[in-house]
């Protein structure tokens, strides 16, 4: 288990040492067409990715409010202190699944009327980017404590497993010294049963000489 964990934790350091690139594109929102960041989440039901960013964002003080008619939801004047230029800025997530496992996790980035993108101001693109990779790091994290926790089970399983083996053990170990006894008995008892035997048959022999010698008086007094 622990080394589950270790190859897993080394594989998120891994993905995640150098700035990650999401796919950027023009994506339909409440507003339109827009230019965006997304993220494809395998392995997540879409409501736990919408949890997950509802506690991402949190940190940016921004107000997230959800659209439940356009399916999205609006962060006014976040504070994402490392995009330059900019002391708040509105983002627009929305999360659509992609078959049974996948969910794709799309963000959009208001600038007053204008949507972040590469080609109008690329140093606050690339730091949109960093918001976005922060976000998936909060994804592996939690799908991490999943495993973890998942793992933890087994151990107790396994520990559990291995009390009740123990028990078993001493229990068996106590009906050994059990049957010693028992065998130590039968083996005094068949010790004086024998001499039992012997004694008895001894006495048979006597008491058939004895009868001999009465038959031979009564045959005397014909």
């Amino acid at each position: 288990m622990r080394n589950i964990i270790l190859t897993l934790l080394t594989f998120i350091s891994l993905s995640f040492t150098a700035t990650a690139q999401y796919s950027e594109a023009e994506r339909p929102m409440s507003m339109g067409m827009k230019n965006s960041l997304s993220l494809s989440v395998n392995d997540l039901k879409t409501s736990k990715v919408e949890d997950i960013w509802q506690d991402y964002v949190k940190q940016y003080d921004g107000k997230t409010k959800k659209d439940k008619k356009m399916k999205e939801y609006v962060t006014d004047a976040a504070k994402v202190y490392y995009i330059p230029g900019l002391s708040t800025i509105n983002i627009y997530a929305r999360f659509e699944e992609r078959g049974k496992t996948t969910t794709e996790a799309i963000i959009f980035f208001l600038d007053g009327d204008r949507f972040l993108s590469t080609s109008y101001n690329a140093d606050q693109m690339k730091a949109a980017n960093e918001f976005v990779r922060q976000f998936d790091i909060a994804i592996q994290k939690y799908k991490t404590n999943q495993l973890l926790e998942a793992e933890q089970k087994k151990l107790k399983g396994l520990e559990s497993d291995l009390k009740k083996l123990v028990r078993d053990n001493e229990s068996l170990h106590k009906d050994i010294e059990g049957y010693k006894d028992k065998i130590a008995k039968a083996e005094t008892g068949i010790s004086k049963n024998n001499g039992d035997q012997e004694k008895t048959a001894s006495m048979i022999t006597e008491q058939n000489k004895v009868i001999e010698k009465v038959k031979a008086d009564l045959n005397a007094l014909k």
